[in-house]
């Protein structure tokens, strides 16, 4: 191991203890808010399978969310500990240490290893991946298998390998059982990694590609083949677009889960819908609102494309609900301001880094806009709700924003260097 590797062990052990102690000092852990995912797990240990209380319907069989996350709450529910919560939290702050060193080393394959020390120094003080070990909520696990999808990737194009095409195929078919939208955002990356290389060398990579490929996919299928038993139709993965997609488009929408008065948008339906909806079970009933919500999108469109505006700006600042109902808000309110004061600079130097990245690595700016809007789309077109969800990918912008650091202190521009093998 080189010195750069060490110190990016270093900095693990440093952003652990400090995910550690934050996690004692936000003192979440004896009764925390579980929202869904504790419904789920709860139901999980008490050996009634994937069930939950559905948005619009009655508790029966759910696929709201993909299975990894709960799966991972029911094992800490199922020992006979004293501090179950306790446990899930100090795993998280495990995980969101973790994502130190692998951001490290993504940033010195893409970019140089001064690159890379700045990113891991950044990531091991980022305040939302140490306030969010204490949240139970998927936020950490989807971006600690963001964070080691992209890592794979990255290891598997220096030095393209059956093994390393095995390893791709199996991060990324767990990745997708607790971040969806891995499901688009992998294959881009591939696709402009896949372009860079020379032509004599792209025949053997799609190779092993295509068996990455059905490797995750095989990963995922028993939860595919379980969703299609249960619901009678297909769902890769999980059911909640639908819901989302229409809690974004329609008559009362804002762009958040909330009306402008603070009413939850679900209790806009009228009773006789409501009463129809939760008659059907929950694939069907997203369904039934997933068309509802074409239908008003297309007989308004200026008014679709007004909200999309919106909910970007919301996903990459911070959505007003806060502002409009005190229901479900469970941060402090310094908190959504915190995250204001650290969002706008880190998006101001991080698009100074691009300007860098675009002038000496297109490559690595090509596929960090992908990654970055392969995570907003979803939310762009349906709603914006969570600061969480913008979690997984804020470690593009941490490098991004190490790469105009790095020109800074250099003091001349930037030096790059392209993948190399290990």
């Amino acid at each position: 191991m080189g010195s750069v590797g060490r110190l990016f062990w270093m900095l693990t052990m440093v952003g652990l203890t400090i995910r550690v102690a934050a996690v004692f000092v936000l003192n979440d852990y004896r009764a925390p808010l579980t929202a869904e995912y504790g419904i789920v797990a709860r139901n999980l240990v008490a050996g009634k399978g994937f069930t939950g209380g559905g948005w619009l319907g009655p508790e029966q069989p759910t696929a709201l969310n993909v299975p990894l996350y709960p799966l991972f709450l029911a094992f800490w529910l199922w020992l006979p500990i004293p501090l179950p919560f306790l446990a899930v939290e100090l795993a998280q702050a495990l995980l969101s240490a973790l994502m130190i060193y692998f951001i490290g080393k993504v940033a010195t394959r893409v970019f140089n290893p001064g690159v890379g020390v700045i990113s891991a120094a950044l990531t091991t003080f980022y305040p939302p991946l140490l306030y969010f070990c204490k949240q139970i909520s998927p936020a950490i696990m989807t971006a600690f298998f963001t964070t080691l999808v992209f890592h794979v990737i990255v290891l598997f194009f220096a030095r393209p390998t059956g093994r390393r095409a095995a390893l791709l195929g199996g991060i990324w078919g767990m990745g997708l059982l607790a971040e969806p939208i891995l499901l688009t955002a992998v294959p881009g990356i591939l696709l402009i990694y896949w372009l860079r290389q020379a032509p004599s060398e792209r025949r053997r990579s799609a190779l092993l590609l295509a068996g990455a490929v059905l490797l995750a996919m095989a990963m995922v299928s028993p939860w595919t083949v379980r969703n299609y038993l249960v619901f009678k139709r297909f769902v890769p993965l999980k059911t909640s677009f639908g819901l989302n997609f229409w809690m974004g488009n329609n008559p009362n929408a804002t762009g958040f889960l909330y009306t402008m008065t603070g009413e939850p948008m679900q209790n806009t339906l009228p009773p006789e819908q409501v009463a129809y909806l939760s008659s059907l079970n929950e694939a069907e009933r997203y369904a039934v609102l997933q068309r509802k919500a074409w239908e008003w999108i297309v007989a308004h469109p200026h008014r679709f494309l007004e909200l999309t505006l919106r909910r970007i700006v919301y996903f990459w600042l911070i959505s007003p609900t806060y502002q409009i109902t005190d229901e479900n808000i469970v941060e402090p309110r310094y908190f959504y301001f915190l995250r204001y004061i650290i969002q706008i600079p880190l998006l101001a130097v991080a698009f100074i880094g691009a300007i860098f990245a675009y002038r000496r690595h297109r490559t690595a700016l090509l596929v960090s806009l992908w990654w970055l809007l392969a995570f907003t789309a979803p939310y762009m077109i349906s709603v914006a709700g969570n600061t969480r969800y913008r979690l997984p990918v804020e470690p593009i912008l941490l490098m991004l924003a190490a790469v105009a650091c790095h020109a800074a202190l250099a003091g001349k521009e930037h030096r790059w260097i392209p993948l190399q093998s290990s």
